[in-house]
């Protein structure tokens, strides 16, 4: 911009170890640097990924206040704003949409771009929030999301302006994730190398659905005794799935493992891949997991169905269906060749059209040509 790289500050409530955490802790270190600064600002705490951003070069602050300190969150906002004049500001997530796109107003800056990780209200909006939100739209310069799906929502729901809205879809670096099925893990939970492994991967929350997946494994150990299941990731509903596999009387073939940094290690010990969500945008787990050919078993919700080929890189099954999940899964474990031709394909789609390059550029592009003109038109579709 004029010669230099565009400052471009993200504001985020933190940086936990969630899909929309992920995108943005791999995105901006991609983010060409003759092109783009990106900085980060945290609203709360840090967060697990926020080391990620530190070991890549770039500037982030966490300022550690809570949501009843808004006020105070929005004067500290102003005042990072003013201090490092940037030329538009991105936020992502619940307080942060409201107090950044404030902050940026109030401190002058013209540009700002929403970017929305999900396609549906998972927590119902206050009346004020929803007042708020509206009143922001004459200053938000651009609606960014990451799956076609959104779009209904974004304009239906949200009563977001169609001309300002624009999909970029997730990616993931294919280099970055092995192929080959490694079991090295699986003796940390007393595994056999030989069982047959299907894994969930997500945060532990209501929407992911979990309780579908311990019902299906119910349902695929009756047919496949040795199967075990990894549920990798932490969250508020652990001890009632603990419970709810207690229950079941499946608890010897259920092995929470909790949030874990070896994601791609994780996955390379999987056979199959499941996602049981109730409500999806476009999930990094899913790509992430195809990126190590694994083929995937998910609930045909959301931007799910714009990755998942259904029945050539994995299948597609309705959403709190344990019958039909388990179904796949068991014909999926009885015929290995047929899951590694799935799997295959589904790196294979990943390569080609959810990278990582592919998505950045498409970002970058975008923001640029928001600084250089305003949105006059319907957008596109990038990935």
């Amino acid at each position: 911009m004029n010669g230099r790289p565009i400052r471009a500050l993200f504001v985020v409530p933190l940086l936990g170890a969630g899909g929309a955490e992920r995108h943005l802790t791999t995105v901006l270190p991609r983010m060409d640097p003759a092109r783009f600064t990106p900085s980060v600002v945290c609203i709360g705490g840090e967060g697990d990924l926020f080391a990620d951003l530190g070991a890549a070069g770039i500037a982030a602050t966490a300022l550690h206040l809570r949501k009843w300190q808004a006020a105070r969150a929005l004067r500290a906002l102003i005042s990072i704003i003013r201090r490092d004049r940037p030329d538009l500001v991105v936020v992502s997530g619940y307080n942060a949409e409201t107090l950044g796109r404030i902050a940026a107003r109030i401190a002058g800056v013209r540009h700002t771009i929403m970017w929305v990780h999900n396609a549906s209200e998972i927590t119902p909006r206050g009346v004020l929030h929803r007042a708020v939100d509206r009143g922001l739209i004459r200053w938000t310069s651009g609606y960014f999301g990451v799956a076609k799906v959104q779009r209904e929502f974004l304009v239906q729901e949200r009563g977001y302006p169609a001309g300002k809205i624009r999909t970029i879809h997730n990616g993931v670096d294919p280099a970055l994730f092995d192929t080959a099925t490694d079991r090295g893990v699986l003796t940390e939970f007393g595994v056999d190398q030989d069982d047959p492994v299907v894994g969930i991967l997500g945060s532990l929350r209501p929407e992911k659905d979990h309780e579908t997946f311990l019902r299906a494994a119910r349902i695929v150990i009756d047919e496949v005794p040795r199967a075990r299941f990894l549920v990798v990731g932490d969250g508020v509903c652990r001890s009632r799935l603990e419970t709810l596999c207690s229950a079941l009387g499946i608890a010897a073939n259920v092995h929470f493992v909790g949030a874990r940094a070896d994601v791609g290690r994780m996955l390379c010990a999987m056979d199959v891949f499941a996602l049981t969500s109730t409500t999806e945008c476009l999930p990094m787990a899913l790509l992430e997991a195809m990126a190590c050919a694994r083929p995937a078993v998910c609930t045909a919700v959301g931007g799910v169905v714009e990755v998942v080929e259904d029945g050539t890189t994995g299948f597609l099954v309705p959403k709190q269906d344990p019958a039909q999940l388990a179904a796949k899964i068991v014909g999926l474990l009885s015929d290995p060749h047929r899951a590694r031709r799935m799997g295959r394909a589904g790196r294979r789609r990943v390569e080609t059209e959810f990278g990582l390059d592919r998505s950045v550029e498409a970002a970058q592009r975008e923001i640029e040509g928001l600084l250089s003109a305003e949105y006059t038109q319907v957008g596109g579709v990038h990935a």
